[in-house]
């Protein structure tokens, strides 16, 4: 089987950002729809993995971007 790059290897990276970046935002507005409850079984740690979802997210949509410009410039380049 001849594996091939895809032609737009940033669409994943911009897709698992944007997930990522909901996840967080989901577990970290959770509490005030359920009346405060909490999903792991503390609210600091409720609070951290929202942080880091939402962090983690952020850093692939700006990772994807970039990418996204650097494929265009190249693409450009090359006369596609």
């Amino acid at each position: 089987m001849i594996s091939q790059t895809p032609t737009r290897p940033w669409v994943f990276t911009m897709v698992l950002g944007v997930v990522l970046m909901g996840l967080g935002a989901f577990i970290g507005v959770r509490p005030v729809f359920t009346h405060w409850s909490v999903l792991t079984g503390a609210r600091w740690l409720d609070i951290t993995f929202a942080l880091v979802f939402i962090f983690r997210g952020w850093l692939n949509v700006k990772t994807a971007l970039k990418r996204r410009e650097a494929a265009t410039r190249e693409a450009t380049a090359d006369g596609r």
